[in-house]
């Protein structure tokens, strides 16, 4: 089928959120996507969208996603752009999307499986990685994914429309987000003093910016047989702005000797480091339970913020 893009650059007021894998399914095939399912509902697992897994005429598996609510439409909009930007450029897939409209959004489905999922009767479940003790395999791979990322020129996307987040106006909103989530997550002394330590320190903030996926945790990626990183998902947080971004969810996940090796290959594929690069991202990821609990508050979504407040217990832990 061909492309099918009906998003208007203005927001539109009459959007109404579906409610039902069925209706889904309709306003798909309204859009040009003959499709089928055996879901009898939504996949819920997503923050931001409400998933159907179906074919299509030929056997090939299609994602189709509906927003969950206005705010995810627009952030849509530029997410498209990203896309559009990345695709190419990079030594791994992103998804391509053949329908685009502010109900639907529908892509072929990328080879590959999570690097992470969640299974509702035991949690969470690691695939084709362990995270004490991450491949060669998938560290090179993951290391050449974002030094190409991080190559696309300042030029390229500015005129793709992407957003620009500059250090400066990074450090300001991260401090909002410490001082807005700080009754509401009882945050510590210890923890408090660290982040204030990290804000103030302008020897490990980096003076350049570039392209970052924004929200690269496992989750998004998608590993093959063999635990190579193949395919990256949701690029709804992407935007021109501080480079350690995705690495402080790397560390996040792998911890520190991942991110020191990771960081190796970065450089040797041509990624800019700075010094303070490697401690920058460790004190980015102590800080994102502020992030995430004022996320949660603008999004009304309480389980965030009390993800937030756990994820908190183990930065206190590692802070005494």
């Amino acid at each position: 089928m061909t492309e099918r893009s009906a998003l208007s650059s203005a927001a539109s007021s009459s959007f109404e959120p579906l409610d039902s894998a069925p209706a889904l399914l309709a306003a798909a095939r309204r859009a040009g996507l003959q499709i089928t399912t055996e879901m009898a509902d939504f996949d819920r697992s997503g923050l931001d969208f409400l998933v159907v897994h179906a074919h299509d005429e030929e056997g090939v598996p299609w994602v189709v996603r509906t927003p969950r609510r206005m705010a995810v439409v627009e952030s849509a909009r530029v997410e498209a752009r990203v896309l559009g930007l990345v695709r190419g450029h990079l030594p791994v897939a992103v998804p391509h999307w053949r329908v685009f409209t502010e109900q639907v959004i529908a892509y072929p489905r990328l080879g590959g499986v999570p690097a992470v999922t969640v299974d509702p009767a035991v949690g969470v479940v690691w695939n084709r990685v362990d995270p004490a003790a991450p491949s060669e395999t998938f560290i090179h791979s993951f290391a050449e994914a974002l030094a190409a990322l991080q190559k696309v020129s300042v030029r390229a996307i500015e005129e793709a429309g992407v957003p620009r987040k500059s250090i400066d106006d990074t450090r300001v909103e991260i401090a909002r987000a410490m001082d807005e989530t700080r009754e509401i997550l009882a945050t510590p002394d210890v923890v408090w003093a660290r982040w204030q330590r990290w804000l103030a320190n302008d020897a490990i903030w980096p003076r350049h910016l570039a392209l970052v996926h924004g929200d690269l945790h496992p989750g998004h990626m998608l590993l093959d047989e063999e635990g190579r990183l193949t395919g990256i998902l949701d690029w709804t947080e992407a935007h021109l702005g501080d480079p350690s971004i995705d690495f402080a969810l790397f560390v996040g996940a792998f911890g520190k000797a991942a991110l020191d090796a990771c960081l190796e290959r970065f450089e040797a594929a041509g990624g800019t480091t700075w010094s303070g690069l490697a401690a920058h991202a460790a004190e980015r990821w102590a800080a994102f339970p502020a992030l995430g609990a004022k996320w949660g508050l603008t999004a009304g979504n309480d389980g965030a913020i009390e993800f937030a407040r756990t994820m908190l217990a183990t930065i206190e832990k590692e802070s005494g």
